[in-house]
């Protein structure tokens, strides 16, 4: 049975479809080599940005874009905000698409892929027409409706950061950020981005690269090595063919480790090609500090550097090797470590020195931890316009080991757009969502931005 805002929304579908195929085309990756003053993220994040601009002044909405980081697209007027934050920025592809990954492809069963269309271009654009919808069937008022697209959620934030600290924006009142899972995220785990770093020679090797993002597991790492009959033995001896693809060429060794890619999050889920090519290198060269490297990062839960945890209700820690690379005996590797509430987090951090004395250690930032307890008004709330909609009441709040925007301002959570036994992909080859699950987002983010506003009103009349 179709709810009442089934029927309102319905009507965008179409638009909603054309919209996301334009918005998919835009390869909004963050691109160091295009950033500039006028264009922070590089190129393609500005016009995925300009996009959602276009669109929303074309709609009607009054939009201001601050400095290419974050568009601001306002409604109506109130004390109180309810404010919706998504991301128009996109991981890299990676490899391992059947298609070209910048395309809209609808598949067999009514299945989209393409890089974004669940993170986080599609909910975003569900989010928008929910709104929209809202709008055109007059029912918004006595408070003001915020939504936010920033262009730098996979790299760090920074665009929320330069729109609440620098432009000193006011925090939310009650908000959502579109970005992960149904029914909602009532907890996040904290984040320590590190970097380790050492001088290290080691004969023979001419270079080794593997990763996109920290914040993904290394599908590919290829390594490149002087012609060495005995390290070409050792490669066929210790690894599958397909996990370790060899080339020679012009008395150059090339080895290619093929691993699985995940969510950085989530990197037990995946292989680590990064670390089946520190395997390889520490069990042929016997190097120490390459040893050292293998014993500390191969684990997945942070148990190799004394950072391991447990919770009951967010999981365990997580470590993940996101970027490994050697170029003119120079080693550099980035970790992306997630804990858990029953962490001290100035432990963790002494461990992570203590274990990295042989190295050059940088903590690149780090991100709270974040808990909302169930019974809050926003967790309530949210969970009942989820409920009301989809007639799962199964379902429980999570906690994740992923971040979202809801670190980066007060009132927020995680809300969609994954619905319960779908697995979309995200970071991954083959991004993925079901087009009814986008149609049905639109009903269930339009009914929670009705019961949130009732809220807001209600509490502006105090």
């Amino acid at each position: 049975m179709k709810t009442y805002y089934d029927k309102i929304t319905s009507k965008y579908q179409k638009e909603l479809m054309k919209s996301l195929a334009e918005f998919i085309a835009i390869d909004s990756q963050y691109d160091e080599s295009s950033a500039s003053e006028l264009n922070p993220f590089g190129f393609g994040v500005s016009d995925a940005l300009k996009f959602i601009e276009d669109l929303a002044r074309k709609d009607g909405f009054e939009v201001t874009n601050y400095d290419n980081k974050v568009v601001e697209i306002i409604y109506g007027r109130g004390k109180s905000n309810l404010t919706i934050m998504a991301h128009a920025d996109v991981v890299p592809e990676g490899t391992g698409w059947d298609q070209n990954p910048f395309e809209l492809v609808e598949r067999k069963g009514g299945v989209l892929t393409g890089r974004g269309v669940a993170d986080d271009k599609g909910p975003l654009l569900a989010s928008y027409y929910a709104l929209k919808a809202l709008r055109d069937n007059g029912l918004l008022g006595g408070y003001q409706i915020r939504f936010l697209v920033g262009g730098n959620e996979e790299s760090g934030s920074l665009c929320m950061e330069h729109y609440f600290k620098t432009l000193k924006k006011p925090m939310p009142t009650l908000g959502f950020s579109p970005d992960s899972d149904f029914p909602l995220i009532y907890a996040e785990k904290g984040i320590i981005n590190f970097k380790i770093e050492d001088d290290i020679e080691i004969p023979g090797l001419i270079s080794v690269e593997g990763g996109v993002a920290s914040n993904s597991v290394i599908e590919k790492c290829v390594l490149k090595h002087e012609l060495e009959p005995k390290f070409l033995t050792y490669i066929m001896e210790n690894f599958k063919r397909d996990e370790a693809v060899i080339q020679t060429k012009d008395d150059v060794t090339t080895v290619t480790f093929v691993g699985k890619a995940a969510h950085g999050s989530t990197p037990e889920k995946g292989v680590n090609a990064g670390l089946l090519a520190i395997k390889a290198l520490a069990g042929y060269t016997k190097h120490p500090h390459l040893q050292i490297l293998e014993r500390l990062y191969s684990a997945t839960d942070g148990s190799g550097f004394r950072c391991e945890g447990d919770s009951p209700d967010m999981g365990h820690n997580s470590s993940n090797v996101g970027l490994f690379s050697i170029f003119d005996n120079h080693l550099s590797l980035t970790v992306n470590f997630r804990y858990v509430d029953t962490c001290e987090k100035s432990k963790l951090i002494g461990n992570i020195k203590v274990s990295n004395k042989a190295f050059d250690l940088t903590f690149l930032g780090e991100s709270p931890l974040l808990f909302y307890p169930k019974d809050t008004l926003l967790i309530s709330t949210l969970l009942k316009a989820y409920r009301d909609e989809t007639g799962d009441y199964d379902s429980e709040p999570l906690a994740i080991g992923g971040g979202t925007y809801a670190k980066e301002a007060d009132n927020v959570v995680a809300f969609g757009m994954q619905f319960p036994g779908w697995e979309s992909n995200m970071h991954s080859p083959g991004e993925q969502v079901k087009k009814e699950d986008l149609f049905k987002a639109m009903s269930v983010y339009a009914r929670a931005i009705v019961l949130l506003g009732k809220e807001l009103k209600d509490e502006s009349q105090i």
